[in-house]
């Protein structure tokens, strides 16, 4: 640890840790490995504290020491005791996975502590030895290291080669197998905190961005979720019905930005949230690295939106108070100018007021940065479509539903429109609607990414990428190709079938996360069907979770590019 420590590395992988020997209260038998990790800033990962130790007697100590202990990956806290999952002690903390992991490290390092901390993994089920079988090993090479008077150093590898041939080579296998996993969780913390590092540095309380990062502009809101247990009524009658409620960080920008860091692995982001208890709540839930331009604002209220959910899952209402945008001035934005000129695309919603809407704008345009909008909501859909046309050309992409697009529609031809739109129109009624309304604005806007709900999504591409089909993003530059310039008034829609998806439980974020996904690979320079085959595979992992952005989308990249393969490969693409 301490050689570790004196060369920068943060992360130590091992099998279990040493710690305070049985009858070590008479003895005073006592690892070494307790202190170092009382003053060495080193994070250790093991299977928790070696099975043949005092483990309560050890935990007493490590907190005596000032030690961080927590689990991985266990829901009741229970501490593993290296050859099995449970020792039958419990300790404060669990960390659900890699980047709460790194989360935690990181805040150790922001705290400036000289203590460590010790994360204990769980052997694998299939390896974990028999807890009454391994007590009696332990308790029988513990009498003959007596008898044959062995005490000091030479106990611990005699025990374990003693309880090794006692178990018939049982505790070595999970021995093995504990190891192995070990180092691939501290591997995956190690990524993890290596990826958030390369995003921000800690200089005291301020943090530096990363120069290539996308920045989202938009509404940070604590979502209450109440899905009903009760039919709804079709009236509502001012009865009380039953309902399972969910907290969760929300918000359309929040969570496009909170979906771009964890699929992309760099974002910046400006928003705002209240100086309350909701909004200490809600900025917990910000990533780390995306809270540095978030304001805490003394004066307003934290955004707060309550979603009824009927018992299938659709959201009927939502009711909330949205004035704290209002707040996200010209001025916060101008603040941040260096994240513009720096960010390879800038994404809004349409929660920001009119005149924060036109500052991005123009700042865009200033250092030629494209403009991804958000509708965000059919009734404020319009708002940045009633600025001068100078500014909006610079809006390059938009995101709208079917009833965002009517909006929008109206909003640029200044006319009414007279089709009726209905997501519940069978599929071919509802794409001769889209085509329709595409045709009346596709010049304005190099790429449409429609959403149809459960139906799908289709993409009016205009220009160049209509006729070519190349990616939108150079990847080695980073450099938005404009697509319009040579090939005005191509025009080519293509619609994707929805996968199907099982085991949904919860449909709010759904949206939001096919957008980062989507903009994730734009970035990474894919074509536009990998582009729609990523924002699928996003979408699906947010409607599996219970949050609005799920805790990882992918464990790592190699399931990525796994479920990416097999996601192109099942999707279907239809020119119309």
């Amino acid at each position: 640890m301490i050689i570790a420590h004196m060369l920068g590395i943060d992360i130590f992988a091992t099998g279990g840790v040493g710690g305070v020997h049985r009858d070590g209260h008479v003895t005073l038998d006592i690892s070494a490995d307790l202190v170092e990790l009382g003053r060495t800033p080193v994070t250790v990962v093991s299977s928790g504290i070696k099975s043949i130790l005092d483990i309560p007697r050890t935990l007493e100590y490590l907190e005596t020491q000032g030690v961080c202990v927590a689990t991985y990956g266990v829901k009741d806290c229970a501490f593993p005791d290296f050859y099995t999952r449970n020792s039958g002690c419990k300790v404060p903390y669990n960390l659900n996975g890699p980047m709460e992991a790194a989360d935690l490290i990181k805040s150790l390092k922001e705290l400036n502590l000289k203590s460590g901390i010790l994360i204990g993994v769980p052997v694998p089920e299939q390896f974990a030895a028999n807890k009454e079988m391994i007590e009696a090993a332990i308790e029988q090479a513990t009498c003959e290291a007596k008898l044959q008077g062995i005490y000091g150093k030479q106990v611990t590898p005699y025990l374990l080669a003693a309880i090794a041939k006692i178990t018939q080579g049982k505790s070595l296998d999970a021995n093995i197998a504990l190891i192995k996993n070990n180092a691939t969780v501290a591997a995956q913390i190690s990524r993890e905190l290596s990826r958030s590092s390369k995003s921000y540095t800690f200089r005291g309380e301020s943090i530096t961005e990363s120069v290539s990062s996308p920045l989202v502009i938009g509404a940070s809101i604590l979502d209450l979720s109440l899905t009903m247990v009760d039919e709804i009524p079709s009236v509502l009658d001012g009865a009380t019905y039953c309902a399972k409620p969910t907290e969760s960080a929300g918000g359309v920008g929040r969570n496009i930005a909170e979906g771009i860091f964890k699929l992309y692995g760099a974002a910046n982001f400006i928003s705002i949230v209240g100086d309350d208890q909701l909004g200490k709540s809600l900025l917990k839930m910000i990533p780390r690295p995306l809270r540095s331009s978030v304001k805490v604002d003394e004066n307003c209220a934290t955004s707060l939106c309550t979603l009824l959910f009927d018992k299938t899952g659709d959201c009927k209402i939502i009711l909330g108070n949205m004035e704290i945008h209002q707040n996200i001035t010209v001025e916060m934005i101008q603040r941040h100018e260096e994240q513009i000129s720096s960010a390879p695309i800038i994404v809004i919603d349409s929660n920001l007021s009119f005149e924060a809407m036109a500052c991005a704008l123009r700042l865009a345009q200033k250092h030629r940065r494209p403009v991804f909008f958000e509708p965000t909501d059919m009734r404020i859909a319009y708002k940045p479509f009633t600025l001068p046309k100078s500014l909006t050309q610079q809006i390059r992409i938009i995101s709208p539903n079917i009833y965002e697009l009517h909006t929008i529609v109206e909003a640029i031809t200044g006319t009414p429109v007279h089709s009726k739109v209905n997501n519940s129109d069978p599929v071919e009624t509802l794409l001769d609607k889209a085509k329709y309304l595409l045709a009346l604005v596709q010049d304005h806007f190099d790429c449409i990414v429609l959403t149809l709900g459960q139906e799908g999504v289709l993409l009016g591409l205009n220009g160049d990428l209509a006729a070519s089909g190349k990616p939108l993003f150079d990847v080695k530059t980073g450099s938005y190709l404009p697509m319009t310039t040579s090939k005005q008034n191509v025009h080519a829609l293509r619609f994707y079938k929805a996968p199907k998806v099982e085991n949904i439980k919860n449909v709010s974020g759904a949206g939001d996360s096919f957008t980062s996904g989507y903009i994730t690979a734009l970035l990474r320079g894919y074509d536009m069907k990998n582009c729609v085959a990523l924002g699928f595979l996003a979408a699906e992992r947010a409607l599996q979770s219970r949050a609005a952005v799920p805790f990882r989308y992918f464990s790592d990249e190699i399931e990525e590019s796994v479920s990416l393969e097999s996601a192109l490969r099942n999707l279907k693409e239809t020119s119309l």
